[in-house]
């Protein structure tokens, strides 16, 4: 069923200006893996886009004599997944180029988001903009945009939610929406997923551990309205809630339904859930290896009763190679984390309202290694490229996302 809100119309006519006057293109984002990119129109926001008979067409023939009446109904039916990945970066030109190309390469496929964490401590919020390019915030989103990545931001802060509502960290806030209103004002479709306060119900952040939900909820609303009041527009940013999915069965408060902040301020839902299998790292008692019936399908239903109207997104997840042996010890097994992969990406391809995958590939992370690279000895695993090459999972540009996310609404 074909349905229409502002947001939706809006970008559907802003497409329809751009693509009938063949303005001069953007040198925001090469946005459309190479193979496909020299046919396009400079806005490709059509490479994705299905025609009427369900496959993307690609000509400059074929787009040109396209009317408004004709397009606006072929930009609607943007369908589809996309996959996000997590790398131990600091994105720079250099570390971009380094580490994701060959990464696109190796599965065949460009990876549509990439994932990245920033504190309200950091440096990068102590100051005003005087030096946009020095700012770790501006820096970040750029190198990735200027190869065709969409930022997807988890903002946290070492503060607890009473701190951050009394105001605390409002300047911090404040610095960052600056530094983001200058960022998103260059044009070209720049917008980027931000997470405040990612896994909120978490004991292991100081937010979490040390708040309740309903101060939670607050402190969240409070981020979403400095960066409106700096001018930040909600068509300039995508807000994510991303709890994470677990909760100890003995703290119920600790649910994530408990923490949501409320439709009004939402754009997509997700959460974070491992397979931490026989890692080693963690106590026996927890060791077993699980998948989608258990991590990830209960939380996905769980989300659809708490905000039907959003798209979904895995915000964190990764399967250990520690599997089990005969005698039921701990070993490295690649086989059985490709396995994993395959299964689960097969799972998501196919569950609805699922918009986005985001693997978490980090060798190790707060202290912990569970042996979840994709690479582990430099070589992409054959499940992660069996897995996202699922023909579902796409590449997406800012526009196509947004008319993406807004079609599983």
């Amino acid at each position: 069923m074909f349905k229409i809100n502002a947001r939706r119309l809006s970008s559907m006519l802003i497409f329809s200006v751009m693509f009938l006057t063949t303005c001069s293109a953007s040198t925001a984002q090469p946005l459309l893996e190479p193979s496909t990119a020299a046919t396009l129109l400079p806005q490709p926001e059509v490479s994705l886009a299905e025609t009427a008979e369900g496959t993307p067409d690609t000509s400059l023939e074929a787009t040109a004599v396209i009317t408004p009446t004709a397009y606006l109904p072929f930009i609607s039916r943007v369908t589809g997944k996309f996959v996000g990945i997590y790398l131990d970066e600091y994105w720079t030109d250099e570390s971009v180029n380094n580490s994701l190309p060959p990464l696109d390469s190796a599965t065949g496929k460009k990876h549509t988001s990439v994932g990245w964490f920033i504190d309200l401590e950091d440096p990068a919020f102590s100051v005003p903009i005087f030096n946009l390019p020095g700012n770790s915030l501006y820096s970040q989103l750029e190198a990735l945009w200027n190869a065709g990545y969409i930022s997807f931001i988890n903002m946290g802060s070492s503060a607890t939610a009473a701190q951050i509502n009394n105001g605390e960290r409002d300047r911090e806030i404040g610095y960052a929406a600056e530094f983001y209103k200058a960022w998103v004002d260059q044009g070209g479709g720049r917008r980027a997923l931000i997470a405040p306060l990612q896994e909120m119900n978490g004991v292991w952040t100081a937010y979490g551990n040390n708040s309740t939900s309903d101060e939670l909820k607050i402190a969240f609303r409070r981020i979403t309205d400095i960066f409106a009041q700096k001018g930040v527009t909600r068509e300039q940013v995508w807000w994510v809630f991303a709890p994470n999915g677990y909760n100890d069965a003995d703290k119920p408060e600790r649910m994530f339904e408990n923490y949501y902040p409320g439709d009004d301020i939402i754009d997509v839902i997700g959460f974070s859930s491992y397979n931490y299998g026989y890692c080693i790292e963690y106590p026996e008692t927890y060791w077993r290896w699980e998948s989608y019936p258990e991590i990830f399908e209960p939380y996905i239903a769980r989300m659809q009763v708490m905000a039907p109207t959003k798209p979904i997104i895995i915000a964190e997840t990764a399967s250990t190679a520690y599997y089990y042996d005969a005698e039921g010890n701990p070993v490295i097994d690649y086989n059985q984390m490709s396995q994993w992969m395959v299964e689960n990406y097969d799972y998501f391809a196919a569950r609805e309202h699922v918009a986005g995958v985001f693997y978490f590939s980090f060798r190790e992370y707060d202290g912990f290694n569970c042996e979840v690279e994709i690479d582990p000895d430099g070589q992409v695993l054959s499940g992660y490229v069996t897995g996202v090459s699922n023909p579902v999972y796409r590449y997406y540009n800012s526009f196509d996302l947004d008319l993406l996310l807004e079609n599983l609404r």
